[in-house]
């Protein structure tokens, strides 16, 4: 299950400059617009008039302006080390402008954002400092370095940036959300004893036997090959993978339902039933929320609920199979969600059976696509979704089909994957 998982960190927008360019050598350009104008050019002529004319400030102004406007063009491209290299020449020309400053704290923060997007961790912590040297009372720069601590399983220094942050801007209401969800978990998660891996960053409760965290750490090594190899996707940095007593999950998540099995919010969570351990449910529910944090990167956060759902699920029930009980009877009643509607199905407030059919739906949507078209085909789909584009037309554009034709034929051919043999 997706856990109600967003960081907190933000892109900062730059700011350009008004530029009125010298001796009429240009028209005059809007400061609204920098990245529509042609700034390499500007630059290279206002470096002439300055290198005729040294004494002139105006024009040594106005050359500072347009490094700074060229800075932020670059820097609205995702060109992060030649927007930084043409704002501190801008600095270098004028180092009492504070926009040029704070575009210049910006960009690094920007470019840290970047980075942890990657996985990039030091990379992003380096830039933060940058940021922060040019800025110290940046609040995002903490909230941003706040994030990346916490995604390490670093939760005393994840609250320390997050304090600061809040000191820096106390109307950060969702910076004290975070860190109250924090400061619950530091007393339990402190606690964890830690496993090494190559791929993932285990943990678990000194109460939970060892054994059971190294048949956990099996089960993801598993689960990195298997649904890898389906999604032809291998992360090579850690995933951070906690393992809780039932009690301690529930304590910590105390507004998720009972029959949550586990949970992705940029860390897999899993709590161990009481009792006798069913070592093929826990696999499956670790290859559900596997799969949930190759979606996160492939798609980079912006696959909707359904598919996403209906993709963790289908790895699932490839380990550990139940009964399709609520599509069948909504099926047989014709009571089948439209696509459109389907995300809505998976709310916790809803009735279990309601959630239920959401899953399997899913599921089966998954199911026909793979049969149909071949897994691949839903690796470029959520490539699709990482670069902005909507599931609607990623669908329909990858199987070149109008997305209510694809629903019909899912439709169709329903009744075969309800077969008792599913």
């Amino acid at each position: 299950m997706l856990g109600n998982w967003a960081p907190l960190c933000r892109r900062i927008a730059l700011l350009g400059c008004g530029l009125v360019l010298w001796c009429g050598r240009v028209d005059a350009q809007s400061s609204d617009t920098p990245d529509a104008t042609d700034w390499p050019t500007v630059i290279s002529k206002l470096r002439q008039d300055s290198y005729q004319r040294p004494d002139n400030g105006q024009l040594r102004q106005q050359l500072a302006i347009a490094y700074n406007n060229y800075g932020v063009s670059l820097g609205n491209q995702g060109q992060w080390a030649s927007a930084i290299q043409q704002l501190q020449e801008a600095i270098n020309l004028d180092a009492t402008n504070g926009q040029f400053q704070r575009n210049l704290s910006n960009m690094y923060l920007n470019q840290a954002h970047d980075a942890f997007e990657h996985h990039q961790l030091q990379e992003a912590k380096a830039s933060i400092t940058q940021a922060t040297t040019l800025n110290p009372k940046v609040a995002d720069a903490y909230i941003l370095l706040g994030e990346i601590e916490y995604s390490s399983e670093k939760l005393k220094e994840a609250k320390a940036a997050w304090q600061k942050a809040l000191e820096l801007d106390p109307n950060r209401t969702e910076v004290s959300d975070r860190l109250k969800q924090v400061t619950q978990e530091l007393p339990v998660e402190s606690k964890f004893e830690r496993l090494t891996q190559a791929y993932f960053d285990l943990r678990y409760e000194e109460q939970l036997d060892r054994p059971v965290g190294f048949d956990i750490r099996d089960a993801l090594l598993a689960a990195r090959r298997e649904v890898g190899s389906d999604f032809s996707y291998w992360p090579t940095h850690k995933i951070v993978t906690l393992i809780y007593s039932a009690a301690s999950f529930k304590a910590l998540r105390q507004e998720t339902p009972d029959w949550v099995g586990g949970q992705f919010d940029g860390k897999i969570r899993v709590p161990l039933p009481n009792g006798q351990l069913d070592q093929a449910a826990v696999k499956a529910i670790l290859f559900h929320e596997y799969t949930h944090a190759l979606i996160h990167d492939l798609a980079t956060g912006k696959c909707p609920t359904w598919l996403n759902e209906g993709l963790a699920v289908y790895e699932e029930k490839k380990q550990h199979a139940t009964p399709l009980t609520q599509l069948n009877k909504a099926y047989q009643e014709g009571r089948l969600v439209p696509w459109s509607q389907l995300s809505d199905q998976f709310s916790t407030s809803l009735p279990v059976d309601q959630v239920a059919l959401g899953y399997q739906e899913s599921q089966s949507i998954v199911a026909y696509v793979v049969n149909r078209y071949g897994f691949w085909r839903i690796r470029r789909v959520l490539k699709a979704l990482g670069n902005g584009q909507p599931w609607e037309s990623a669908l329909a554009d990858e199987f070149h089909l109008k997305l209510a034709r694809i629903e019909v034929n899912w439709r169709e051919w329903l009744p075969e994957f309800l077969q008792p043999s599913h």
